[in-house]
């Protein structure tokens, strides 16, 4: 998922009584009950509709509303979830799982296999417009349905009986257990024609630990257990409260007046103080996440690689973060540390010193035939707002100090910027990054394949492409592993952009609050959570 816009609500009062606390509003007052939860959300979600949610803000509500064929555990692994257990045949094509004969509906009706078929119907049809379709494109039919080319009752899934679902696929794939957790992949009650169900919680039906209790439009969403959810003895907390905070400063001042029990970031101007105050109630850990300098290597100087190669080895990744002070990780690789079955890439000259770094860029970049009488000159372009500029102003301050590179800054407004990524006239060197959409390392490596609209730099290498393909037929995760990796290792060999640095998850966490467990895709299902 690159870098996208999430439309910001100004939520300028969301109506939260801080006194009194009552049965039919319970635990107003944080700590006063131990059934309730507050948790920060940054935003509010624009649909509570898996098959439609495309944001942080809703996936993080969702997860507790509903439940796939498996879910994730607290530390972002696969575990069951609807199905009890499950089958994949030889050739990695064929998935027959079984479903717990005590799922229900918070109706009470059973989850059945069929309700899986529903769901996934509706998310291929054309005119339901999911934006995450796309990740199933691997079951059989998936993306002929999509385009409409063949009928929904086509598609390669089917129900036994109620307890019996088989998933077909065109072609193998090692992290397909993992998409099934993903909202897209849940089931759905009824044909979905009625938005009530997803979001009036007078209508609210769902299959997951907690039920949609109250929403109000730009205000907190609250939560109740699910009291026919198949485990709700295990959900130890009963009411959970989703509030959508835009101020990171105003979410950490809650926070430490006690009025949230998780925040749902750390705003960097006060990571300090949280660390220096509340040492034990700041999580920081890595995330599915990179930002990167793209190169333009369809044209002259950076076709070269040796040059390539001069400009990441001057930039210091550490120093960077440093002045960035938002506590992310220094990159020199593509893929985040923590990705599932993947043993972590990296430069060879990695571990080598500053000093040794910068002479041998320096030579590199006078074997590319630059220096100081012929310095390099290079258009830099990156996006208003957010850390860009001080980003660009850092990198381009080491290009000039360590080789001598002058550097044009050149500021675009983000759909303009979008719109300049295929004008390779006004830019050399683009800022972007990276959200991986699930964890496995092929949700990073794909972007560069040669034929793939994400390829800002437009690296082409046959080789690459090859690696690629054969660990995506690879049911055999070391060895799929040893080609992504083998893959990996050459693309940041040949340079094509200078990965700057890992993203990581920021969240304060109430020490009287057990089961939040730092994983790189910084989901927390609520049923986890106690105090």
């Amino acid at each position: 998922m690159r870098n996208g816009l999430i439309l910001t609500l100004v939520v300028a009062a969301f109506g939260l009584s801080l006194n009194g606390c009552s049965e039919s509003n319970p635990g107003t007052n944080v700590g006063e009950r131990g059934d309730l939860i507050r948790r920060g959300n940054i935003e509010y979600p624009e649909t509570l509709d898996p098959a439609l949610a495309e944001d942080v803000h809703a996936f993080n509500i969702l997860i507790d509303l509903y439940e796939g064929l498996v879910a994730e555990d607290a530390h972002g692994g696969v575990t069951p979830g609807v199905a009890e257990s499950w089958f994949v045949s030889d050739d990695g094509l064929r998935y027959t799982f079984t479903l717990r004969s005590n799922a229900r509906w918070s109706n009470g009706d059973p989850v059945t296999a069929g309700n899986f078929v529903s769901g996934l119907r509706r998310v291929a049809e054309p005119t339901t417009l999911s934006v995450y379709a796309s990740l199933l494109e691997s079951i059989q039919n998936f993306a002929e349905v999509k385009s409409g080319e063949v009928p929904a009752a086509e598609l390669g899934v089917v129900a036994i009986d109620d307890r019996t679902l088989v998933i077909h696929l065109h072609t193998p794939n090692a992290y397909f257990l993992g998409l099934l957790a993903m909202t897209v992949s849940f089931p759905l009650h009824g044909d979905g024609s009625d938005s009530a169900q997803f979001e009036d919680p007078a209508e609210f039906v769902g299959n997951g630990a907690y039920v949609l209790r109250e929403r109000n439009i730009g205000s907190v969403v609250k939560l109740q257990r699910n009291e026919h959810y198949w485990g709700a003895s295990t959900v130890k907390t009963h009411y959970i409260e989703y509030i959508p905070i835009v101020d990171e400063v105003a979410e950490f001042n809650m926070y430490r007046a006690g009025e949230l029990d998780v925040t749902g970031t750390i705003p960097t101007s006060h990571i300090e103080q949280a660390k220096n105050e509340l040492a034990v109630e700041v999580r920081v850990a890595p995330s599915l996440a990179f930002y990167y300098l793209a190169f333009d290597l369809t044209e002259p100087p950076l076709d070269d690689p040796k040059l390539r190669q001069a400009l990441s080895m001057a930039i210091d990744r550490e120093q960077l973060v440093a002045v960035l002070g938002r506590g992310e990780q220094p990159a020199y690789a593509v893929v985040p540390p923590g990705v599932a079955n993947y043993d972590p890439s990296g430069y060879r000259w990695k571990d080598q010193t500053k000093t040794e770094r910068h002479d041998q860029a320096r030579a590199l970049y006078a074997s590319a035939g630059f220096g100081n009488e012929n310095p390099l000159t290079l258009k830099y372009m990156y996006d208003a707002g957010g850390i860009h500029e001080n980003v660009a102003l850092v990198v381009s301050a080491m290009w000039r100090d360590t080789l001598g590179v002058v550097v044009d800054l050149e500021k675009r407004e983000w759909k303009y910027f979008l719109d300049t990524r295929d004008h390779r006239s006004e830019w050399q060197v683009m800022r972007f990054s990276w959200f991986g959409d699930y964890n496995d390392a092929s949700t990073f490596l794909n972007i560069f394949l040669s034929e793939s609209a994400q390829n800002l730099p437009r690296y082409a290498n046959t080789g690459y492409d090859g690696l690629i393909d054969s660990a995506s037929q690879s049911t055999d995760l070391e060895a799929r592993a040893a080609l992504l990796r083998q893959a990996e290792e050459m693309l940041i060999e040949e340079y094509p952009i200078a990965p700057l640095y890992f993203f990581v998850s920021k969240h304060m966490v109430k020490p009287t609050v057990f089961g939040f467990e730092d994983n790189v895709l910084d989901r927390h299902p609520s049923k986890y959570l106690y105090r």
